[in-house]
């Protein structure tokens, strides 16, 4: 295949016009439009359509809420003038605070297309006070959206974020209708949302995605999926919407005539019925994005004999359903288990916050026989004699996305961005319109991941291997950082150790100096799951204190810390470090790999 390079036109009227990979044609020109708002404006102009199906939970209880698309769109008008008499405008930030899904979280990201303004999420399931503000402070937030089980957090919050404006989203539901608002100039290039990453440091980027990446992002799925235009499509929206994984395909059904999206206030049991009945009851196509977690949930559901419908009826309903799964590696575990329960073969994706969600996906056109064969090639790979096991991720979506592996992606070290060959792990790099802008407020990190027209902070280690039709097939191996990977999101190897060492200090009364400590994942158990695998070295005196650590340091922590930084392996042993006291993360992976083999684990 040939080579082509992203290329960026001269500014018009301060906009970044990113072009395709293929035609070097504006990646606007293929919708149309000037202003992104005109997008969504023609997407609701069918105002009786249905849009919105929000469903709660309660046991083996489930209620739907339904919003028409002229209901949902009048609610975010009124929400785009409560926004604008509160003195908000183009390009103010403004931290999403909710407690669950929400459909006001939906429908005030339409108010701030509406106004310019930019939503910054947070993870309402593992953000502490203090990375709250951090994240509120770092972005310049001028307000915080808060909903009602948010409220208790958030006036804890209040004597850090004295500037910040505090607004309550159910007052809309007493709010006159706004049915006019005075909206800003928008470019494809503006700011449209910042979604936290985790970072190898301890402390999380904040990724600023313009209305750019989420039209690649748009463009990149209805291709993918060989939608026309006329063809109904459904979204079941599970994961948390602070994550790239809601937020990209929410604002997809958003900006498509004649989506319908489903979404969950939180993964429950009774989720396996709500898909069956979209599932029986689609006009089109059906896609329901999981993590290979939630394959788990289903698996223990079923050898429990706890799933909430006949067995034949899930199998009827996975069999008519687009599984989407992504965002952690997914191994011939869940691929086997999906296939058993459905009948098909799943879509794996891949990419991360900064792409936009999307870099590649396994290919729709593929037989089942050529889909299996290309799982199994990786699963049997092998480079130059030594085992290379990898995980199939798909093909790239040219001319929207770009992949390749090269051997290094640091400047100055021998083989900096110079081309695999055919099965040989290297970085994986990725560019497109789909890319970030940036980091909030670190100009040199931000410039440091983008080399010679490449986005390089994937760091991902993966190979190409040539497909049977003479197309390079893609395959993820392990990643060059410092995180773990648990239920589909990420948590800093960092962050983790500062969480849990807090709990040595506070409830086992031990001074910083006595102990060093330090977390890397494993996949002990799952083979796309992160094991927590903590080693402690403690000095001096404190060594007595190990019995009564090995005792009661996981059940303490477990109820003290975040899910995400739940210990599952405890070891105490020296830990290896560098000349400069930095962690020798690899070294003390391979250690805690060898004592897992070995007698006496504390779990």
């Amino acid at each position: 295949m040939n080579t082509y390079t992203l290329t960026i036109s001269k500014p018009v009227r301060g906009e970044k016009k990113l072009h395709t990979l293929s035609t070097g044609a504006p990646i606007t020109s293929l919708v149309g439009y000037d202003n992104p708002l005109d997008e969504y404006r023609t997407a609701f102009a069918d105002r009786a359509q249905p849009f919105l199906s929000f469903y709660t939970c309660e046991g083996d209880r489930i209620d739907r809420q339904v919003l028409s698309r002229g209901q949902f769109w009048d609610l975010a008008a009124t929400g785009a003038a409560y926004l604008t008499e509160q003195g908000l405008s183009k390009g103010d930030r403004i931290v999403y605070g909710f407690s669950d899904n929400s459909p006001y979280d939906l429908i005030f990201r339409l108010s701030a297309v509406m106004t310019g303004c930019v939503p910054v999420t947070i993870n309402w399931q593992a953000d502490d006070r203090e990375r709250l503000v951090y994240k509120a402070s770092v972005t310049g937030a001028k307000a915080l959206l808060i909903d009602r089980g948010f409220a208790k957090r958030a006036d804890e919050l209040r004597p850090d974020l004295p500037h910040v404006l505090f607004l309550n989203v159910e007052l809309l539901d007493a709010s006159k209708p706004a049915l006019t608002w005075k909206s800003p100039r928008i470019n494809y290039d503006d700011e449209k949302m910042i979604i936290f990453t985790a970072g190898t440091t301890g402390l999380p980027k904040g990724v600023k995605l313009p209305h750019r990446s989420y039209l690649a992002n748009r463009l990149t799925f209805e291709e993918y999926f060989r939608l026309p235009a006329s063809t109904t499509l459904d979204l079941l929206l599970v994961n948390p919407l602070h994550h790239t994984n809601s937020s990209a395909l929410s604002d997809w059904g958003m900006r498509r005539i004649g989506s319908r999206v489903h979404l969950v206030q939180r993964y429950s049991t009774p989720y396996w019925k709500i898909l069956a009945e979209i599932a029986h009851t689609k006009q089109g196509v059906f896609i329901a994005p999981v993590v290979p977690r939630h394959i788990d949930f289903l698996e223990n559901l079923i050898t429990t004999a706890r799933l909430p419908l006949e067995r034949d009826n899930l199998r009827e309903a996975l069999h008519k359903t687009d599984i989407l799964i992504g965002s952690a590696p997914v191994g011939p575990t869940t691929v086997a288990r999906i296939l058993k329960q459905s009948g098909r073969y799943p879509r794996v994706r891949f990419g991360s916050t900064e792409s936009c969600l999307q870099v590649t996906a396994t290919p729709t056109l593929m037989s089942d026989e050529e889909t299996r064969a290309a799982f199994e090639a990786g699963w049997n790979h092998e480079y130059k004699g030594d085992k290379a096991v990898g995980y199939y991720i798909g093909r790239e979506h040219y001319p929207f996305t770009r992949i390749t592996i090269v051997k290094k992606i640091d400047p100055g070290k021998s083989g900096f961005m110079e081309p695999c060959e055919t099965g040989e792990p290297g970085y994986i790099v990725t560019q497109g319109a789909n890319v970030m802008n940036g980091y909030v407020g670190q100009g040199n990190a931000s410039r440091e991941v983008f080399r010679k027209g490449w986005y390089t902070g994937l760091r991902d280690i993966g190979f190409a291997l040539r497909g049977r039709d003479g197309f390079l097939d893609y395959y993820w191996m392990t990643r060059d950082s410092a995180l773990l990977i648990r239920g589909g999101a990420n948590y800093s190897y960092e962050q983790v150790a500062a969480d849990l060492s807090r709990v040595l200090i506070e409830d086992f009364n031990m001074k910083p100096e006595q102990f060093k400590l330090a977390v890397v994942g494993i996949c002990s158990e799952t083979e796309h799951e992160d094991s927590c695998c903590v080693t402690i070295e403690l000095t001096g005196k404190a060594a007595s204190m190990q019995s009564t650590l090995e005792e009661q340091f996981i059940a303490r922590a477990s109820r003290r810390v975040s899910k995400g930084s739940r210990p599952d392996y405890v070891r105490f042993a020296k830990i290896p470090v560098s000349f400069k006291g930095a962690v020798l993360f690899p070294k003390l992976k391979r250690e805690f790999g060898e004592a897992l083999n070995t007698k006496g684990n504390n779990k």
